[in-house]
């Protein structure tokens, strides 16, 4: 590939190097201390269990249990997250405004704390920086900060009856299906400032949200909840007659004020109702969702638009009791998008704050108005490698509506020819070398297809990138 690419993989080659020591010093099934195995959402973590562990364990990892005082139920953990990522793209736009290519080095640093007070009241706080230099045209809100609160929050928990409650207040992450996600490709992981509610009553498992998303804001400790995106939501679960699948319904309010669509930018005001069945049995899984959504648009100099959207996804796929645990799946989005343009309707469907890199690790367009075919195979030749190989195909509903990008701008306007958007193949792995460390990382290549040359896209777009975590 291109010289650029190469200065990327030199990179990766220096700075992965001392991790080889350290995976022949410890299996990633054998970790060094029994029961560590940090994860994704650091609050899901919980160490009450070394209360009475009776051998020490050594530094960094005797900071996961130190008492608070004499009380016996007490304690408070100290952890941290440092991410080096590298991102590389080559003709970012399909050459249609002739796009340099750039490569962007990331780094995230995180520290927290995490104090329980007995089994009910618990205090999280974390830390956050971020760096980031080579992203073209400017680098994003959520690539780099100083010093800020990335979370902080209070959990109270309580048991009326033979049910347990949480709620929690105050800056916190949320991942709620397709619907939320917390944005993990970019430094800043999204979060919100609010409160949420978690419980059982009756057999169902109940989520309650009511909050702001935080804004993103470069200097050090200037973040602050947006006033112009709000969202409130309640999602239920209960299992069903079949052993080991589920069913979720979902009511999602998403206020909008700065929304982006093709009639042009406005106060959105979007409900989504969702329902989803998923699951697994005999090697088999299974998760399929749809959403049907209502509300209302106005376009700034515009009359307000009624909306009315339908969006669905699937996967499924089988895992083989073989060598290397082969998985072959196949995966079908469809997001609706707009017929009419002069109907005062709005059909183009939109998640509410959904994962960057939804369709594709490159991260080249939104899930509105495009519908896709996705079959890949995964492999694990040892149990914390997964490899996984496929192809997206990509195409456009309406002519009528743009095709947008990641960040919700315009790829392909309104009009042109043909519904074909772009075939994108891609290679994937995730390493989880031991406990403390993660390798990542994924080539993609898109090559435009008819709706994307009739705009002026001839060139294809590659992508890869790569990204070391470490977590303690």
């Amino acid at each position: 590939m291109r010289v650029r690419f190469c200065a990327v993989a030199s990179i990766l080659a220096l700075v992965l190097a001392p991790t080889s020591v350290v995976a022949q010093e410890a299996t990633p099934t054998a970790p060094a201390w029994p029961g560590y195995v940090p994860k994704l959402f650091r609050w899901d973590e919980d160490y009450g269990f070394l209360r009475n562990a009776a051998d020490p364990v050594p530094y960094p990892l005797r900071l996961k249990y130190l008492p608070i005082g004499d009380a016996s139920q007490a304690y408070v953990s100290f952890g941290g997250d440092y991410r080096l990522r590298v991102d590389d793209y080559g003709h970012p736009d399909f050459g249609m405004r002739a796009a340099p290519g750039f490569t962007s080095l990331q780094q995230r640093f995180l520290l927290h704390a995490d104090a329980h007070f007995g089994s009910e009241l618990r205090v999280f706080v974390q830390l956050g920086g971020d760096l980031e230099s080579g992203r073209k045209p400017v680098a994003r809100p959520s690539d780099h900060s100083h010093p800020d609160l990335a979370q902080a929050f209070v959990d109270w928990s309580f048991d009326p009856s033979d049910e347990r409650w949480r709620l929690r207040v105050g800056r916190q992450e949320v991942a709620i299906g397709r619907y939320i996600a917390v944005r993990d490709v970019t430094n800043i992981r999204r979060t919100f400032d609010g409160a949420r509610l978690d419980g059982n009553f009756a057999g169902w498992t109940i989520t309650g949200l009511a909050a702001r998303a935080t804004r993103n804001r470069p200097a050090a400790f200037d973040d602050t909840p947006d006033s112009k995106d709000g969202v409130a939501l309640v999602v239920v679960e209960h299992p069903l007659p079949i052993d080991n699948f589920k069913l979720d319904l979902a009511v999602i309010e998403h206020d909008n004020k700065v929304a982006r669509y093709a009639p042009g930018v406005g106060d959105e005001r979007r409900k989504t109702f969702g329902v989803r069945v998923f699951g697994s049995r005999d090697g088999w899984d299974f998760d399929a969702q749809v959403s049907y959504q209502t509300g209302s648009f106005a376009p700034i100099g515009s009359p307000a638009l009624e909306i009315r959207a339908i969006g669905a996804a699937f996967e499924g796929g089988r895992t083989f009791a073989l060598p290397w645990s082969p998985r072959l799946a196949l995966r079908i989005d469809a997001a609706g998008g707009d017929g009419n343009a002069k109907d005062r309707r709005l059909g183009t469907f939109d998640l509410p704050y959904p994962n960057l890199s939804y369709l594709t690790d490159a991260g080249i367009f939104a899930p509105r108005n495009v519908r896709d075919l996705q079959p890949f195979v995964s492999l694990s030749p040892i149990s914390s490698l997964t490899l996984t190989a496929g192809a997206e195909f990509l195409w456009r509903n309406s002519t009528m509506d743009a095709v947008f990008s990641a960040i919700d701008t315009p790829v392909i306007a309104p009009g042109g020819h043909g519904n074909y958007v772009a075939t994108e193949p891609y290679l994937r792995f995730d390493w989880r070398i031991n406990p403390l460390l993660e390798w990542q990382g994924a080539v993609v290549h898109a090559f435009p297809g008819s709706a994307l040359e009739s705009s002026g896209g001839r060139h294809g777009l590659s992508y890869a990138y790569s990204s070391l975590t470490a977590r303690f």
